[in-house]
């Protein structure tokens, strides 16, 4: 596992609130989205609905964090812990598909860059259509030892893969993974699942957070 010192193509990271101002935000929000060649044809569906998701919580009035990074064979930062109010929308200028997919490597960086820095609720987001296949700095235990040692709540949603056999190598539980179809429909299924977990988290229904979230997915 490499040391972050030395981690190239790496957006520069902009941070808003300190390790001591943490007590004060109710959750942070944490997205990893793939934005790999395969994604092309969803570009567009991925944009919306994300942007649909960020609106949403606007309206829920929480002090709430998000962080964004997009993954292809690169890692992209594109803001950190940005209070939601100030998020502004996903444009193609910044979502575009290209390159394969590092996708242990997007999620070891994210998880090694926020230690330390977040609320006491953390809820990590990583979609994704395909299975790894270009990190350099993180070896699958490494994700897997990282994941498990962090009391946050992990969502992996995928497309076109097991999601669940992905989700499982990396420590997550099954009851935290989902597919979703890689449509637009679909898309926007998988950001309104998230918005259901992320409901569900904030009022503590392990019932919700278990089960109902993705019922509309799979």
């Amino acid at each position: 596992m490499g040391n972050l010192n030395d981690l190239k193509n790496v957006t520069t990271v902009k941070s808003f609130k300190s390790l001591n101002d943490s007590s004060e935000v109710d959750m942070d929000l944490v997205f990893v989205l793939d934005k790999s060649g395969s994604m092309w044809d969803v570009e567009k569906d991925t944009i919306g609905g994300f942007n649909s998701f960020i609106r949403r919580e606007k309206e829920n009035g929480k002090n709430t964090r998000v962080t964004l990074v997009l993954f292809d064979d690169e890692y992209h930062i594109l803001y950190t812990r940005k209070p939601i109010d100030e998020v502004s929308e996903l444009t193609s200028d910044e979502y575009y598909a290209s390159g394969c997919t590092a996708l242990l490597d997007a999620i070891g960086r994210t998880i090694m860059s926020l230690d330390g820095e977040v609320a006491k609720k953390v809820m990590f987001v990583i979609t994704t259509d395909g299975l790894e296949n270009a990190s350099t700095q993180f070896k699958r235990k490494d994700v897997k030892k990282l994941i498990e040692s962090h009391d946050w709540e992990f969502l992996f949603i995928g497309a076109d893969i097991d999601s669940y056999s992905e989700a499982q190598s990396l420590g997550i539980t099954g009851k935290r993974a989902a597919n979703y179809e890689k449509s637009s429909a679909g898309l926007g299924t998988l950001f309104s699942s998230v918005s259901r977990f992320r409901y569900a988290y904030d009022t503590d229904s392990k019932e919700e957070m278990d089960r109902g979230w993705k019922e509309d997915l799979d």
